[in-house]
């Protein structure tokens, strides 16, 4: 019997010897972020002490051959490491998605779970442990989501919420009793003749469309042309062109645009409800279908991929406000619901990013009406 004891007692020996000390070593800026991690565990009445862990910056980190924001190495015996791309889109949206960010590779790393790519009602991801790294929620319009994704995270049972439960489609009634703005860019006045014309050709009797600048140069280019408007940047960066329209008045709005990529490449964008620029809400809509709904200045507060795109052709944006939510949908899908949160003010435009690139906007249709009393 004595024979079979020792070679145990060595294995058991050299494995306690393959075990590393722990370690801890955090870079200042993720801290609070596993400190939080900590403290919303114990809420849910699961205590966590964090004293093994390394968590570094990497960049261009690859997994299954895509580009990560993050990713987690285990190694039985080993000190758990999570690696972070601080130049990643994750990292920059806001603080929020870096918390999605480090939440989820702690979850891979302390708490054992994979990925989970199932979708709720609403078509929201039903889990921050999805494999893609869109934003689920961020710090306006959809903080309110927070709470649902921290539970499922440490109870993949976690029933589906209630916000995912809606009944709001793309083709719902909404019964506008007020006109705020229309253009379909097809018909203008000279103002000097009071004479209707109708546009077929490049607007050449004015640097002026409304109050926007029309022309060329270094930067851009901005035409009315065969019905529509045209955008378009010669280099990266963000161009937009601004108007506005008091919607604080009314109880409820929606805003209906036709906007085209061409050729497809780069962002095009629709803004509203800001002062200034910083405090703009935005949709942003990617060549490649990737939507993302934020604030300027204040980062993304939802992302969507593969949206369907009509490539070559104008693709419907609306953007509703009922009582007391927001529905997005592109090309008579819905992209997500939120919740409203105050306007700013009466700015808004549209525009283009990441280009050089072209936008065509075909019509701009605002309407509203108030709650009776």
């Amino acid at each position: 019997m004595l024979r079979y004891f020792f070679p145990l007692l060595i294995l058991l020996l050299l494995s306690c010897q393959d075990r590393d000390a722990k370690v801890y070593k955090v870079p200042k800026e993720v801290q609070p972020f596993v400190e939080s991690f900590m403290v919303e565990a114990s809420s849910r009445g699961k205590r966590m002490v964090i004293d093994d862990l390394i968590i570094d910056y990497r960049y261009n980190i690859f997994t299954a051959r895509a580009h990560a924001a993050g990713i987690c190495k285990r190694r039985f015996g080993h000190t758990p490491v999570i690696h972070i791309d601080t130049t990643s889109a994750n990292w920059k949206a806001s603080e929020m998605s870096r918390e999605q960010l480090i939440f989820h590779e702690l979850c891979h790393c302390l708490l054992n779970r994979s990925h989970r790519n199932d979708t709720l009602l609403n078509g929201n991801f039903a889990s921050i442990m999805k494999t893609s790294g869109e934003t689920l929620y961020g710090p306006l319009l959809t903080a309110f989501k927070r709470e649902y994704y921290i539970d499922e995270l440490f109870d993949p049972a976690t029933t589906s919420p209630a916000w995912a439960q809606i009944n709001e489609a793309f083709d719902t009634p909404f019964p506008a009793t007020d006109t705020l703005f229309f253009d379909d860019f097809g018909e203008l006045y000279y103002s000097e003749e009071d004479t209707l014309w109708v546009m077929d050709s490049t607007w050449l009797d004015s640097l002026t469309y409304r109050d926007w600048p029309l022309a060329e140069n270094g930067k851009t280019r901005r035409w009315v042309r065969d019905g529509r408007f045209e955008l378009e940047a010669y280099m990266n960066g963000t161009f937009y062109v601004p108007f506005r329209v008091d919607l604080m008045a009314y109880d409820n709005f929606q805003i209906e645009v036709d906007m085209a990529l061409l050729p497809q490449k780069g962002n095009m964008s629709f803004f509203w409800g800001g002062f200034d620029t910083k405090d703009l809400y935005s949709v942003v809509i990617s060549h490649s279908g990737q939507v993302s709904i934020g604030v300027s200045g204040k980062g993304t507060m939802f992302g969507k991929p593969a949206m369907s795109l009509e490539e070559g052709s104008f693709n419907k944006l609306i953007i509703r406000k009922k009582e007391c939510c927001y529905y997005f949908f592109l090309n008579g899908n819905l992209i997500d619901n939120m919740r409203f949160e105050a306007l700013n003010g009466d700015l808004m435009g549209f525009g283009v990013s990441n280009g050089p690139t072209e936008l065509w906007m075909d019509r701009i249709l605002i309407t509203a009406y108030q709650n009776p009393f």
